[in-house]
């Protein structure tokens, strides 16, 4: 699993900006239970039930689902960019 970024500051919403390396990270986890989780304002990949207090982004499930398998280039760029809108919003 990977650790937590950089720290983020700011507010959740308008601040946070997920990359496309924060979704290749999540697709090449091996856990089942992976999780893209913002916590103590940094964004970082852990198995969900290890999130805490830390909000779930996205999951690699859900991720899976959008997009199969083998994440491409392009739509790791798309995946980060929907999330980052979404959560701008």
């Amino acid at each position: 699993m990977a650790g937590f970024g950089e720290p983020l500051d700011g507010h959740l919403s308008t601040m946070v900006t997920v990359t496309a390396d924060d979704i290749r990270v999540l697709a090449r986890d091996s856990s089942a239970d992976a999780a893209l989780v913002f916590k103590n304002g940094r964004l970082g990949v852990v198995p969900a039930n290890e999130a805490g207090d830390g909000r779930i982004l996205y999951t690699k499930a859900a991720l899976v689902e959008e997009y199969g398998e083998d994440v491409t280039d392009v739509e790791a760029e798309l995946a980060a960019g929907h999330l980052t809108a979404e959560l701008a919003g």
